[in-house]
């Protein structure tokens, strides 16, 4: 009988031996370090503070990583089951509305989020001028359950209410596009002051003057053409009488954009020299040589003191063509002189 026992006590002593001798890692089998690095000899449960470097790891334990015990990162103490992405500790308190690169605005000394503005730069809508001072709540209404779903970047995604409700002008009466950028500036600390790039038609001289005054109609297909605006400036002219005597509707042929006076006219360019060569000054008004006042397309050569028939005959006999009228004479003299 006492044999048996101490047979026994042999075996037992020895399988326990062998068995704990065999134990595998509590670790996993990835674990290439030996276990004084981070165990003391008092005990397994005893860790050295400063034992393994977590560097040499690719992640550093910086901020607040320092100071959780170990198993809150690694809970089943294998530690390949460990992943290195924020949520794979922490909770999406953002609902999978933002992206999953925690870093964006978080870091490991604290989760207050310090660079908004940044992310709004790199996300490509800036916060310039008042949107840098309001609360992200007003663009982002789901911020204060932390979500932040995608909300438009146009103007009027946010200000379509801007728009409706503005009467001076009136952006949804007059037609006025969506695209606020067109007259009003993001950096800018408020609606007021905007500048509408004018530039195709300048905004000077006799121009400077209230929208509605050519936009009467709405701000949509107006012409840039003078006399769409100026018909009846055109038609009540009576010195001269520009519709009666048919003048053209090109009314920058004799007026510019600073005011309809004074009118200049090149009548030397565009048809006879009358303020230069033997011409110049030997008239005294336009009825001097356009004898009828309703149609200045007429013109008369031969009322002319020097211009009388029996002279002018004498004078161009054996001419080929010659014609005592005002029209021939402007053929073969159309500068005014005399070859």
């Amino acid at each position: 009988m006492k044999c048996k026992i101490l047979i026994l006590l042999i075996f037992t002593f020895w399988f326990g031996h062998i068995s704990g001798a065999d134990r595998k890692s509590p670790h996993g089998k990835n674990l290439k370090i030996d276990c004084t690095t981070c165990h003391k000899t008092d005990g397994w449960q005893q860790i050295k503070e400063n034992g393994y470097n977590h560097n040499k790891s690719g992640f550093p334990l910086t901020g607040q990583h320092k100071m959780v015990g170990c198993r809150e990162c690694h809970p089943t103490l294998k530690f390949e089951d460990a992943k290195s992405s924020c949520n794979s500790c922490h909770e999406d308190v953002h609902e999978s509305t933002v992206d999953n690169d925690c870093k964006q605005c978080h870091n490991t000394s604290s989760w207050i989020v310090n660079n908004v503005r940044q992310i709004h730069q790199n996300k490509g809508f800036p916060l310039l001028g008042v949107h840098a001072a309001i609360d992200c709540d007003q663009c982002h209404s789901s911020a204060s359950a932390r979500r932040f779903d995608n909300v438009r970047t146009d103007c009027y995604g946010c200000h379509q209410r801007d728009y409706n409700y503005t009467s001076n002008p009136n952006h949804r009466q007059s037609g006025f596009g969506t695209d606020c950028t067109q007259c009003h500036k993001s950096d800018s600390r408020s609606w007021a002051g905007a500048g509408f790039d004018h530039n195709f038609f300048p905004l000077k001289g006799g121009h400077n003057i209230d929208c509605q005054s050519c936009h009467s109609q709405g701000y949509t297909n107006t012409s840039s053409d003078c006399y769409s605006c100026h018909k009846a400036d055109y038609d009540r002219t009576t010195s001269p009488a520009h519709a009666s005597a048919g003048f053209s509707t090109d009314c920058k042929t004799c007026h510019n954009i600073n005011a309809w006076k004074p009118a200049t006219f090149d009548h030397d360019k565009l048809y006879f020299p009358i303020y230069s060569g033997t011409h110049k000054g030997e008239w005294s008004n336009c009825t001097d040589c356009h004898t009828n006042p309703a149609n200045y397309s007429q013109f008369s050569c031969t009322d002319c003191h020097e211009h009388n028939k029996a002279d002018m005959d004498k004078e161009h006999r054996g001419k080929r063509d010659y014609v005592y009228n005002s029209v021939n004479c402007y053929s073969c003299h159309p500068r005014g002189k005399a070859d």
